[in-house]
Formats: structure tokens, sequence, C-alpha cells
């Protein structure tokens, strides 16, 4: 009794119990469709391929993008429709169904010619629209008054059982609109006219005449979608034909005209749209289908009998709920966590085989998403005792560790349940360093209080800003940060993150420089340095203290980009390496440049914005700017000399002009060697 009274026992009873309203009203239609996907595939992968095949009495006539192509226009002129259907009909079809909706008038007054060929034709069909709202009937849209009186209609209204994804693989049939004028789906009413049968609705079962479609307690009717031929991407790809066929018949001779009737002979012919124009694709179990290929396939599976079929409700009952809640309660009991573990795996592993196996071989459709939800979580439920314990051990990490390492690096460790140790990995990060211009003679003039003020307030919404775009802080040396991108948690955009950070660090600069002049204080400059490169992370230290930090060239190289900020009076100088990685960046090159304590020059980059951030006459100046960097890596120092002067009479306030023009001074007094590759060394760190 003592196993029985427990609270998480009783918990699991009852989430069993809950499955049972659950899985009928459908309250997570999202996981049963993603289950039901699921299933669809293994039958495709190992079910018997001959039950899978569409039926070959529906074909689809296609108006694809080849068929636009030759055809010279969009959309489909209605006259030419009225002739595709004649040259179908003509071609021996029994039924021709438009999924092309026209509930407006022709604008070229084509509605007479193709009404006459809807008349002559007789057995066609032309798709209405059922117009829901929160779910509840409106009304049906039919065709244009004049297309109506000419053919009969059936509506589309095929939707998704989830409100957070569109999956479809149910045709749900209401009884209500089945009173209305031509109130049956479009896949109905082209069976119904196959047949030659009126269909009729009655305890979940549609029928036509001795044809009987067992549907679920919903009335739905899965449709049984199949498998694609290698190679393919839809279905109209293998069980269609183009519509530019059946345009114009009237050259073909007696022979042509046999040949072509072969595809559309006594069949149900569905005409619809697959041009990527349309836009009229949907995901099913099966990935994405053009509706008219929906349409299709629940004809062919109506006319098979519905091979997916709905288990009934207490047979669904039993084996989601008493069953498998007795079979998980039997498995928990063991003392042992193991042993728990392993009985709940093979349960739950077993029912989805079994269910499965049942779908694809049988056709049987029974819950799976609801039974497995309440099974995983009555297995969680009486775990809980012992998460309890292995949270208070993650909580005395993060009090032992969160005083010496990033809070992102604890939150890692306890989720994945790694231990602490010295040492690292080699990753490709990015690396930033920013450092306040005079510091020293700013902290000459402040008391000591101030200056802690003024460095809260510099340090504060610099962090904010790094750790708003996925930065970890390495240290703050000074007035100096130091942060990266791209540990502890992997992130595939770690430079473009960087970047987005160091720009956002700028704009936040010019505010906190006008509030620290409102208080008296003087504005702070800083410069940030980037770079992107393989470096070692990790917990480096001794066995007395660690600190979670980056090293290597790459991290170097990120610090020297800083200090030549100065040099060149630019906010922020990326390398190469890290403008590679950030697409849609817009950058003006600096310098090729040989940093200290390295023979090969880097590209750096001053980072302006992306695109559509920068301004059209600031991209006509980097232009300008861009042509003469050229014409004095070339060196064509005259040249290049006469663009910077200009540029420099735009810009007066840019240094970069500058720096050039007193190179270009110096190499036109002493030329540079010949092999000469445009590179400057850099003499400060």
């Amino acid at each position: 009794m003592g196993f029985l009274a427990r609270r998480d026992v009783l918990l699991t009873v009852l989430l069993f119990l809950l499955a049972l309203p659950a899985q009928h009203f459908e309250w997570f239609a999202l996981l049963e469709d993603q289950a039901n996907s699921f299933r669809h595939q293994m039958r495709i992968a190992y079910g018997d391929q001959k039950d899978l095949s569409i039926s070959k009495d529906v074909v689809l006539v296609n108006v694809d993008e080849p068929f636009f192509k030759a055809y010279g226009s969009y959309p489909l002129r209605r006259t030419d429709i009225g002739a595709i259907i004649s040259n179908i009909k003509e071609l021996g079809a029994k039924v021709v169904a438009v999924d092309m909706l026209m509930d407006f008038p022709s604008s070229y007054n084509e509605d007479p010619t193709l009404a006459a060929a809807l008349k002559d034709a007789g057995n066609t069909i032309l798709v209405a629209q059922g117009q829901f709202e929160h779910g509840k009937f409106v009304k049906l849209n039919y065709p244009t008054k004049l297309l109506d009186e000419a053919s009969v209609s059936g509506y589309t209204n095929i939707s998704s059982n989830s409100a957070l994804l569109t999956v479809l693989s149910r045709l749900k049939i209401h009884p209500d609109i089945t009173k209305e004028r031509h109130g049956w789906p479009f896949a109905v009413q082209a069976v119904a006219m196959y047949l030659g049968q009126q269909p009729k609705l009655e305890n979940n079962v549609l029928s036509f005449g001795d044809l009987k479609v067992p549907l679920d307690h919903g009335n739905h009717l899965y449709i049984d979608f199949p498998p694609l031929p290698s190679g393919t991407r839809f279905l109209s790809q293998s069980a269609g034909i183009s519509a530019l066929e059946f345009l114009d018949i009237s050259q073909l001779d007696e022979a042509e005209k046999e040949e072509l009737g072969y595809w559309v002979k006594d069949k149900i012919v569905v005409v619809g749209d697959t041009s990527e124009v349309s836009h009229d694709w949907f995901d099913t179990p099966v990935g994405m289908v053009y509706g008219v290929e929906i349409i299709a396939d629940t004809i062919s599976s109506i006319l098979k009998g519905a091979p997916l079929r709905a288990a009934g409700t207490p047979l669904a009952a039993a084996v989601t709920s008493v069953l498998m809640m007795l079979m998980i309660l039997l498995a928990v009991a063991f003392s042992r966590p193991v042993f728990r573990a392993v009985g709940a795996v093979i349960i739950l592993g077993g029912f989805v085989v079994a269910v499965t196996a049942v779908y694809v071989h049988a056709g049987l459709v029974l819950p799976l998403s609801y039974a497995l939800a309440a099974g995983i979580l009555s297995y969680v439920l009486i775990e809980y005792r012992a998460y309890m314990v292995e949270r208070n051990q993650k909580k005395q990490i993060s009090k032992t560790f969160g005083q010496y390492i990033p809070a992102e690096l604890v939150k890692e460790m306890n989720e994945s349940g790694q231990e602490v140790s010295v040492g690292g990995e080699s990753r490709e990060m990015t690396v930033l360093f920013s450092d306040v211009r005079g510091f020293t003679t700013i902290s000459e003039g402040l008391s000591p209080q101030d200056l802690t003020t003024l460095m809260n307030a510099f340090l504060s919404p610099m962090t904010r800003v790094i750790q708003a775009n996925r930065g970890t802080i390495d240290k703050y040396m000074g007035d100096a940060i130091m942060a990266f991108w791209g540990a502890p948690l992997r992130d595939e955009n770690h430079a473009e993150h960087a970047v987005r950070a160091a720009l956002a660090m700028g704009k936040t600069m010019d505010e906190l420089s006008e509030s620290f002049i409102a208080r008296g204080w003087k504005p702070l400059k800083i410069g940030v340095g980037l770079n992107t490169g393989v470096m070692s992370v990790g917990n480096m230290g001794s066995d007395f203290r660690l600190a979670y930090t980056v090293m290597g060239d790459a991290v170097n190289l990120g610090s020297r980009l800083e200090s030549l900020t100065k040099q060149y009076g630019i906010f922020t100088q990326i390398s190469e390496y890290t403008l590679a990685q950030v697409p849609g960046l817009i950058a003006r090159e600096v310098d090729l440049v040989k940093v200290k304590g390295k023979d090969q020059p880097v590209r750096t980059f001053e980072p302006l914005g992306f695109d559509g951030d920068v301004d059209q006459q600031t991209l006509d100046i980097l232009a300008r700017y861009t042509a003469a960097l050229a014409l004095y890596r070339a060196a064509r120092f005259s040249e290049a000399k006469a663009e910077f002067q200009a540029l420099s009479e735009l810009e007066p306030n840019r240094m970069l002009y500058k720096i050039y023009l007193d190179r270009i001074a110096h190499y036109e007094a002493e030329p540079p060697p010949a092999d000469w590759d445009g590179s400057y060394t850099a003499k400060e760190k």
C-alpha cells in the first residue's frame, strides 16, 4: 500500500486518465501529427509497396513551371482552361476535377466560353472554398454564378489540427456542411461522380453505395500519402502529365490521340497548379506537397477504402491508458534507478515499436503521443526524488565555482554533468578587446569614489551590450574589457554576434558621453579590436584558482588590433578573418599591417554597419576610398595622392586619409622595394 499511496504514483494514474480525453479531443494535435509523420515514413520504407501506390483511377494534369515557360504568360486564361477540359474529356476521361478557384468573374469575359466547355464535357467538378472562422463554418465560396451553373463543385477544407504548425494529414468531413448545396469536400465529390453514387455519412462511415470508408470519431479520413520514386520531389513528377499536352490536340492524328488518351481514359483527372509561383504547397507526413496532389492522394485513399483506419475508442483507451499505466508502474517499482530507467525505456520503446508496426503493416492508427507523453511524464515524476538530490548537487557546484567562472559555464556544467578541470580545447572563436584612451589622465582628476562610480557607469552598460549579443566576459583589466564568443556554449555565428556587439558599444558610448558631460565628467573614448581564429579555451590556472579564458596567437592579434585603433583614429578594428565570417557587413579596409611580433601582414577593417544600415553618401565615399587604396597598393602614388587629398577635403577629420598621404610622401622620397606587398609594419603593440 505504501507504493500505491505515494503522490508520484497517484499523479501517474491521473496522467494516464487525462490521456483519454486528451486524445479524444486532440488537445495536443501537433505532437500526434509529428508521431503520425514518423510512422508514415516507416510505412513508406517498410510497408507493402503495392498497397502504398496511388490508385490507377486518378491522374494529375499539372500546370507547372515548364508549362508556363512554354505558355508565355501567367495565369492560365479561362478560355484555355476550357480547351484543356474539353480535350481531356474528348480523350475519354470519366471525371475532370479542376482545382483552380474561380470565385471572381474573368477580367477578359472568358467565363461564357469556359462555362460552355464545362457543360459540353459533362462530368466536371470545380473547386469551391470552405470559409471558417475560429474553427466554425461560415459559408461556402462558390465559383462565379455562370460557372457554378455549368458544373458541380466541391469545397476544399483540409486544414492543420494544430495552431502552431501546419501539418496536413487528414480530411475532415463536416456533417453540417454536407447539407449545403455542393456541400461535400472536393475529393469526395470527385469519387461520387466517378462511381455514380451519392455519398452518405452515417456513424463515422462515409459510403458510396457498396464502397464503405471508415472515419475516426471526428469524421476524419487519414490520407495514405504514397511514396515518391527516387529522384522526385513531388507526386506530379511521377503520377502526372503536363497540361501542355492537352492545350491543343487538333493537330494530333488518331494514333497520337490514343497514346495521349492512355493517361486519362476512364479516370478521374485532377487539373491543378503545381508551379512555384502558386505557393500552393503544404507540409505533410511525406514532406512539402502541392494542394492538388493532396486532393489526388485523398481521392486515391477513398477509392482504396481508406488503407489507414483509426482504432476504435475502447481499443485505443485500453492500449494507451490501462495497459501502459500498469506496465510503467511495474517498471518503476524497482528500487535501483538503473533498473527503473531500463524498464521505462523498454516499455516506452516497445510501445512505440508496437504501434508503429501496426500502422505500417495493418494500417491501424493507434494514438501514440498521448500515451508516450503520459509515460515519460510519469517516469519523470517517479524520479523526482532522485532529481532533487541531483539538483542540490548542482546548487553546490554553482556555489563553489560560480565566483570563479562565468554563469554560462556553470549552466553548461550543470546540464552536461561535467567536472571542472584545468586545461582547454582548441575551438574557432572571436575575441574582443576594448580599452579607454587616455584613462590615466582622466583618473588623475577624480577622487577614488568618483573614479569607482565612473568605472561602474562605464563597465555596466558595456557588459550588458556584450552579454545581450551572446558574449562571455573574460575579465576586466582596469579600464579594459576582454570578451569572447563561441564558448562556453558553441555559437556558429560568433563573429557576427561579436561585430554587432562592437557596433552597439559605439552607439552606447555616444549615449554615455552625454550623461558623463551632464555629470561634469570628461567623455570617454574607447578603442575596440576583434579577431576570429582558433584559440585555446578552458579552465586555466592552478589548483588554487581557475579562470575560464582564451589564449593563443588569435587572441594576441585581437589585442594588437585594439591598440592600433588610436593610431588610425577609428573606434573599431576587425581582422580579415572576422570579416570573412560576417555576411552582409559593410566595412572600410584600414590597412595591410604586420602587427608587433608577426611577419605575415593582416588586412584590417573598420566595420560601418550591415546592408541597409549605411547611407548612400557613405557608400559612395567608401567606393572612392577603396579605389584610392588600390592605387596606393599598386605603387601609383601620384594618382593615389590626388584621390586621398580629395577625400581629405570631403572628410577633413578622418585621420586615415592623412596617414596614407604621409606614407605616400615618404614613398615618393624613398620608393619602396620592388617586391613591396603594400603592407605596413606597426612599430607599436
